[in-house]
């Protein structure tokens, strides 16, 4: 990959939460997946894009200095930052930006690449591409179309249905350039704010498009044992 321009780039991986759906003893980012803990899988693939300056990893506060002996006892990498997350994914997120730019500065067009730790088989061709893609345009994400009819409810029974062949399925990682990403998140309701479940939605709710990189099945969200199992099985997959 050639980049355009002198920018940086660096990698945010959210990796903050505690996992209470999952039922663990320990958060879902420090479980074993395949033999490996999960949290590591996404930081080897993301420590393979030469292009990328730094990786902040956010952690948990009460777990922090846990999650960080855990990952540099395994990989040693002088691009690694570790990051104190916040109450939400967004004040997590946020931390990492302003991290960031508190440490090293801010130039215009300097990205950040975005991943859910709980996403453990991102692939290194989704992150180079996102990249490319956010060359052209201020965000992109991974995202899968929508197989299913996807329903809107009111709460109790639904009201509505959307167009499938206009509906994805969001994924990680997104990105974004910083700057753009700060300005528009200002520009916010309280409201809105309180409604963001993703990077995405910052340029969304600002009528700003977000590129789309088609994503891969095999990179699913770990958040309930279910999906712990699958995690396995795909593990199993790619190590052969």
């Amino acid at each position: 990959m050639t980049l355009e321009g002198s920018y940086l780039i660096y990698a945010v991986i959210l990796a903050g939460g505690t996992s209470k759906r999952l039922g663990k003893k320990l958060p879902k980012q420090f479980v074993q997946v395949g033999g490996k803990v999960l949290l590591l899988w996404s930081v080897s693939t993301f420590l393979e894009v030469a292009e990328i300056a730094k990786i902040v990893i956010v952690l948990p506060e009460e777990w922090f200095e846990f999650g960080k002996h855990l990952v540099l006892s395994n990989v040693r990498a002088d691009k690694l930052q570790f990051v104190s997350g916040g109450g939400t994914r967004t004040e997590s997120l946020l931390r990492a930006l302003h991290f960031v730019q508190e440490n090293y500065g801010l130039k215009d067009d300097d990205m950040a690449v975005t991943h859910d730790a709980a996403r453990p088989f991102v692939r290194k061709e989704h992150i180079v591409h996102s990249i490319e893609l956010c060359e052209k345009s201020s965000a992109a994400t991974l995202a899968l179309p929508a197989t299913d009819t996807v329903g809107v409810s009111d709460g109790e029974k639904l009201v509505g249905l959307t167009e499938r062949s206009r509906t994805f399925m969001v994924q990680t990682p997104q990105t974004f350039r910083i700057k753009v990403f700060l300005e528009l998140y200002e520009r916010l309701t309280e409201d809105q704010r309180a409604s963001l479940t993703d990077a995405t939605g910052v340029f969304i709710l600002n009528g700003q498009p977000v590129a789309i990189v088609e994503g891969d099945p095999t990179n699913i969200k770990v958040t309930t044992e279910f999906d712990l199992t699958i995690a396995e099985k795909i593990a199993e997959l790619l190590s052969k």
